[in-house]
């Protein structure tokens, strides 16, 4: 009977410890997740902020060329502009899928630029959601 007591002792402590060792690494394995989700936001605000940024520093630059220059040049620079632009963000968002950490790719919703730009969009609106909340409490 002690026998069966003591292996029963002994397999119970390594079902217990396999456990507590699989929901640590749930439990860590979520955290990541969530980690890589909110830098992965991050991420898309600051490519946001940087488009509109460039955006208006172009329209300033086209606007001094149109005043300066003929506009056969202002819409030279403004096509140069516009592909610069492109080519930007396509390595941008390449980067960002390939540099996204492997084992969280399946939570990734950018596939190209526009889809970008709708996650980026989705994120504006539940931060402003969650101020506006915020504000009534």
């Amino acid at each position: 009977m002690e026998d069966a007591n003591f292996t029963l002792l002994v397999v119970g402590f390594f079902i217990g410890y396999i456990i507590k060792s699989f929901m640590t690494f749930r439990s860590g394995w979520s955290a990541t997740a969530h980690l890589a989700r909110k830098v992965g936001d991050q991420c898309l605000k600051l490519m946001g902020t940087i488009v509109y940024k460039v955006s208006f520093m172009d329209q300033l630059y086209l606007r001094s060329i149109a005043l300066t220059l003929d506009s056969e040049v202002a819409k030279l620079k403004r096509n140069e502009l516009d592909n610069e632009f492109d080519d930007w963000k396509k390595e941008t968002i390449q980067l960002f899928r390939e540099h996204y950490p492997e084992d969280y790719k399946w939570q990734l919703e950018v596939f190209d630029w526009k889809s970008a730009m709708r996650v980026l969009t989705d994120i504006y609106q539940e931060d402003r959601h969650k101020e506006a909340n915020n504000d009534d409490q």
